[in-house]
């Protein structure tokens, strides 16, 4: 091999060897840096505000009505884990009709209680929008309440 072409094989490799530390850099970056879930649920939330058109007075109740959401729901969706935990450990125990019709009626119950205070949730705060902002809000809030999730 002449020394141009080992000059350039050189080349190549050095510029795939730095595309691949810039490519790892922005796939894994997040996670270096301490990125959380928590951030991301929050660029999306704002997302959201921004596109109803929240002023920054409704983004203020808005985000605090969404903590408070979320610090009443997150028992009741650990209560519907550990309820469904439950029951699919039944099929080992070969349990009775009777207790596998209790931990799914439990299981309906709370998820009843989490889609009611949930649309409760959603309705208070479509009051507080203008009739420009309901509108939008409309569309968004049954694309967002039906986005898989993982809880």
């Amino acid at each position: 091999m002449n020394q141009t072409t080992y000059k350039w094989m050189l080349f190549i490799v050095l510029i795939l060897l730095i595309s691949n530390v810039v490519m790892a850099f922005f796939l894994f970056g997040d996670e270096i840096k301490g990125g959380s879930k928590k951030g991301k649920g929050e660029d999306m939330a704002m997302k959201v505000y921004r596109e109803i058109g929240l002023d920054s007075d409704q983004v203020k109740v808005f985000l605090s009505s969404k903590e408070e959401y979320f610090k009443q729901m997150r028992p009741v969706w650990g209560e519907i884990k550990k309820l469904k935990d439950s029951l699919y450990q039944q099929m080992e125990m070969n349990s009775s009709d009777s207790i596998v019709n209790g931990l799914l009626n439990s299981i309906t119950e709370r998820n009843r209680y989490a889609d009611s205070f949930t649309y409760d949730h959603f309705s208070k705060l479509r009051v507080l929008c203008t009739s420009d902002q309901q509108a939008r809000f409309d569309t968004i809030i049954p694309k967002l309440i039906n986005r898989s999730r993982r809880r």
